[in-house]
């Protein structure tokens, strides 16, 4: 079996797979161990059925063993050494371009990016050093989220700052949602017939954290989010791309530092801070429509940075675009989302079914634009777990 995991610095989200079958892997349970180090509860599916426990949690290393003996108790498995592989989920991998065995020299990387992702990375770290623990005899593979972005060309990558500043202190674009990126690009290859290596998409990847990708000839060509998961689109709580200056200003003004200002851009922004109520597209939305003035600001500016970076990115692609998706969260399930953010580009000519936006159940995916629609639009539900399982099989069979 295979152990799936995305940690934070107090959760700890996990999926097991059967990997019976190496080309697809059976989805057996998921689940979430939260408030590490502040108290304790663990929830996961198992055949239908929902199991939850309030236990104490002071750290990874006991919320792992935790869950383990559940699934021992519960015959999922019959001792650790069932699972003989687990996958991280690691946000920030620098340079790394590609999934990897954590060795020495990975885990050695992992940790020098925690200046790139102090928000994302230490808990990785924290969740990688417990199951060497606690799972000493599993093949350790880490899965980053940067990795799918390092095919961008120089000027892609490159900010307009002093060039020193990438030389010395690894200022650049790196990119974020790689996973994500990197299972639809797979899935949409075999929905259109289509080589990967021929693939030109639009990629909306919107949740609470958004970025939007440009994938050509299969792989990525450019993408929103930048040095840290701040930049691009308009998110949740986060502010995506803002005039620099503002940072400064806003120091002077509220008598405070830059990482207090940053804090806020990450936490305090965005849909929230927009409409001064909530960071949940679904009250947005709602709101939008009992005509609050406050969540149409919102939605408007929303839906407006996600069109303008579209169209930044057809540019790129020209005339071979061969669909643009809307994947995680929000774009997968907010149907005025997509619905307002494609009436927004008159340039590409798109004409949605308004019948097909709006249907609420589907499986994995569901075409969106009409027949005679110039660009095929799709939602798509991505699965960032079963990519991670994939590659954490083709490193370790």
């Amino acid at each position: 079996m295979i152990l799936v995991i995305n940690a934070g610095s107090s959760s700890i989200k996990f999926r097991l797979f059967n990997d019976s079958d190496k080309k697809n892997p059976i989805d057996i349970l998921d689940g979430i161990a939260e408030r590490i180090t502040i108290g304790g509860d663990v929830s996961f599916k198992y055949e239908g059925k929902k199991y939850e426990y309030e236990v104490a949690l002071p750290n990874h290393e006991v919320a792992i063993k935790f869950i383990l003996d559940k699934l021992i108790e519960l015959n999922i498995i019959s001792n650790v050494d069932d699972i003989s592989a687990v996958g991280f989920r690691v946000v920030h991998g620098g340079t790394i371009s590609k999934s990897s065995i954590i060795n020495d020299d990975v885990f050695n990387k992992i940790k020098d990016a925690v200046k790139l992702a102090p928000l994302h990375n230490p808990g990785a770290i924290t969740a990688i050093e417990a199951v060497k623990k606690v799972m000493p005899k599993a093949e350790l593979v880490a899965c980053f989220d940067t990795a799918f972005h390092q095919t961008l060309a120089e000027e892609q990558y490159l900010y307009a700052v002093p060039y020193s500043w990438y030389q010395k202190y690894g200022v650049r674009k790196y990119g974020f949602h790689g996973i994500s990126y990197q299972y639809i690009t797979e899935k949409m290859s075999e929905v259109l017939n289509k080589p990967k290596d021929k693939l030109n998409l639009i990629v909306c990847h919107l949740g609470n954290g958004a970025s939007i990708a440009c994938i050509k000839n299969g792989k990525s060509f450019d993408t929103t989010m930048g040095l840290t998961p701040l930049a691009g689109v308009m998110m949740g709580t986060r502010s995506g791309d803002i005039d620099p200056s503002i940072i400064e200003y806003m120091c002077k003004q509220l008598n405070t530092d830059a990482s207090k200002i940053t804090n806020m851009l990450n936490k305090e922004s965005g849909l929230l801070g927009v409409s001064g109520k909530s960071s949940d597209m679904r009250d947005v939305a709602g709101g939008y429509f009992s005509g609050d003035s406050d969540f149409k600001r919102a939605l408007n500016k929303y839906t407006q940075v996600a069109a303008d970076y579209i169209i930044r990115f057809a540019n790129l692609l020209g005339h071979d675009i061969d669909a643009i998706v809307f994947t995680a969260g929000v774009g997968e399930n907010s149907a005025h989302t997509r619905q307002f953010t494609l009436q927004k580009l008159p340039l590409l000519d798109i004409k949605l079914d308004m019948d097909k936006n709006e249907e609420r159940n589907y499986k994995d995916y569901k075409y969106i634009s009409a027949a005679d629609s110039k660009i095929k639009v799709l939602a798509f539900r991505t699965n960032e777990e079963l990519m991670i399982c994939k590659d954490t099989i083709s490193l370790t069979k």
